[in-house]
């Protein structure tokens, strides 16, 4: 099985991290939760979501249209 690793997963990933990086180059300043009172550790969210859309976009993704190929290739059989 062949895994694509330039996807939407990964894109989001990438944007996330630098966010995360950012915020922690910033001190926290930059990154922060609208309404919230802010603590300067909000960069550890965007960072941790990034690593996991990172691995996520790295995972084989299930082909469903394999399995409606052999049923059709038995019935021309």
């Amino acid at each position: 099985m062949q895994v694509r690793w330039w996807n939407s997963f990964t894109l989001l990933a990438i944007i996330l991290i630098a966010i995360g990086i950012i915020g922690v180059l910033s001190g926290g300043k930059m990154v922060f939760d609208p309404g919230r009172e802010q603590t300067g550790k909000e960069w550890i969210i965007y960072l941790v979501a990034g690593g996991l859309m990172l691995v996520n976009g790295f995972l084989p993704q299930p082909h469903e249209g394999h399995e409606e190929k052999s049923e059709a290739e038995r019935k021309m059989r």
